[in-house]
């Protein structure tokens, strides 16, 4: 069991530390069961019990993501309609004893302040659990049995919730969740037919959320390659004078070896070790270019920005170079005449402070060598 919880535990740490903060927003919806309640008047004796039908619930939120932690705040209905009755003593208000059919219904609105913390997950998902605090409008609307009204009010009262949901980042700043809640009150009063009594609600809900990313480490578009310069051409020496005495051709020069075409830069979107299409371009220029010129060997160097820790730059300037490779190998260049390097932020083409992003320092140089 440690063999498979440490590796997951270390990933998760890392990935949390790299997690950006940034502001969120959007809409739920789902079913919700209210559980059995009860009105128990002492003064009187009136003791009953009700069921509910499953019911719905959608709702807003709008909150702020800090590393493990997201904060938020949420506006949330429910509605769940009576179903039956089960008397065990009527009171004042004369209702037969036992089970009988109900109508009427039930709708919570909640105005409540969640906190979620971050448990486990990748750089795609995050599994999250939650707690919130907040007040909560009961409206029992003309909750009867035959032509005998029970309640027929409203009252707001303290609510809590606890909650359970797994995000998963898709393309274009969206998430989606898909989670499980408990959410009760916990002193509203209700005026019944009977007098003024105590009637708490609670519903278990399983739910589905969509939610826009403000803010957050999109990926940055890289910026153009900048073309490799074009080799000078050789100097040609100047033409030796012979005597006139002496017929000989003036000796020809040694002929200097062409420059070879590079360095071809290779850049990258934020966090990220993908090939894009302007890679790509830049990667099939430089096996080109091995080809043509018949270079012995190609060195690819994977770097970062300074956003991130050391140690997990180093391992993704080690993942852009070996995704370098394997889009050389790919365009057909021998693995054998390919060197891979990883020097993370220790070499950057622009100079930064630490946590800074800079798209042109988030690259893989290849060089071509004799």
């Amino acid at each position: 069991m440690r063999k498979i919880l440490l590796p997951l535990l270390l990933g998760t740490a890392s990935t949390v530390a790299m997690a950006d903060d940034h502001l969120y927003g959007g809409f739920e919806a789902g079913l919700s069961s209210s559980t059995d309640s009860e009105l128990n008047r002492t003064l009187t004796g009136l003791s009953l019990e009700d069921e509910k039908k499953m019911g719905g619930m959608g709702g807003l939120y709008f909150g702020k993501a800090m590393g493990r932690l997201r904060v938020e705040g949420e506006l949330a209905v429910r509605r769940n309609r009576y179903e039956s009755i089960d008397v065990a003593s009527g009171g004042a208000t004369a209702l037969p004893l036992g089970a009988r059919g109900a109508s009427g219904k039930l709708t919570s609105t909640a105005l409540m302040g969640n906190v979620w913390y971050r448990l486990a997950g990748t750089e795609e998902w995050g599994f999250y659990t939650g707690a919130g605090l907040g007040v909560a409008n009961i409206d029992a609307n003309n909750y009867r049995t035959g032509s005998k009204v029970i309640i027929n009010d409203s009252s707001w009262s303290t609510a809590g919730q606890v909650m359970a949901q797994i995000i998963k980042s898709l393309p274009g700043g969206l998430e989606l969740g898909l989670g499980a809640r408990h959410f009760r009150t916990f002193d509203n009063s209700m005026n019944t037919s009977d007098g003024s009594t105590g009637y708490k609600v609670r519903n278990n809900e399983l739910f589905v959320r969509l939610s826009w990313k403000f803010g957050a480490d999109e990926p940055e578009r890289a910026p153009e390659p900048m073309p490799a310069p074009a080799p000078k051409p050789a100097a040609q020496p100047e033409p030796v004078a012979t005597p006139e005495v002496v017929e000989q051709p003036a000796p020809k020069p040694e002929p200097k070896p062409v420059a070879l075409p590079g360095p071809f830069m290779v850049f990258f979107d934020f966090d990220k070790s993908d090939i894009t299409s302007d890679a790509a371009r830049i990667i099939r220029e430089a096996a080109k270019a091995f080809k043509e010129h018949k270079a012995v060997r190609l060195v690819a160097t994977g770097h970062t920005d300074r956003a991130g820790t050391e140690e997990y730059n180093a391992r993704l300037a080690k993942r852009r170079a070996d995704a370098v490779k394997a889009a050389l190998m790919a365009e057909g260049v021998d693995a054998s005449s390919i060197i891979t390097d990883a020097k993370g932020e220790s070499s950057p083409l622009v100079s930064t402070e630490d946590g800074v992003r800079e798209p042109q320092n988030r690259r893989a140089e290849i060089v071509l060598r004799r």
